[in-house]
């Protein structure tokens, strides 16, 4: 899949997660499980791709947008390179016009701001919330050492609390390493 097709599976996701939240529906890695599921052709790199940006989309808007391209636009606004992709190609989305809506980023819900606001949460850590959170494993002991795991995964870190954990970065595709799939 092409940059511009995997954006418009990613509005196309988007509207489906959009019409669930608004309808008490199914949770949004429910409906992106389900959507992989329907499309076999999607790859592994294609279907990693997609997912990023719906889950980037979903963290940077604070309220429901009115569609998945409003979403996608307002990612395309945070990062530009995102806007190439609107070209209007056979998949890809159609152009961008100026006067359509764009969704508002923002930290999350009013409600949820407002809670934040009155909490001892910090604001390095209300910061942390927006981005995507490093993945924290435990090394299965039996089978593998957790310092030759760690060689295996470039920027993996021993974690304090755990004597066989490991941090890993959070773009780290934990399920397509050897280790990982032999448990």
């Amino acid at each position: 899949m092409t940059p511009a097709a995997r954006t418009q599976a990613a509005i196309e996701l988007l509207d489906r997660i959009i019409a669930a939240a608004r309808d008490q529906g199914a949770a949004a890695d429910t409906l992106i499980a389900r959507w992989f599921a329907e499309r076999r052709y999607a790859g592994s790199k294609d279907r990693r791709a997609i997912r990023e940006l719906v889950y980037e989309a979903i963290r940077l808007l604070g309220e429901r947008p009115e569609s998945g391209r409003a979403a996608m636009l307002a990612v395309a606004r945070a990062r530009p390179e995102i806007a190439d992709w609107f070209d209007g190609s056979p998949y890809g989305p159609a152009a961008i016009d100026p006067a359509e809506p764009v969704a508002k980023p923002a930290f999350a819900h009013a409600w949820l701001i407002k809670a934040l606001r009155a909490s001892e949460i910090g604001a390095d850590e209300q910061v942390a919330l927006l981005q995507r959170a490093p993945l924290d494993i435990r090394v299965n002991s039996l089978r593998a050492d957790a310092d030759a795991v760690r060689a295996e995964i470039p920027g993996a870190e021993p974690i304090p609390f755990a004597k066989d954990g490991l941090r890993l970065p959070a773009d780290v595709p934990v399920e397509q390493l050897p280790s990982f799939r032999d448990g």
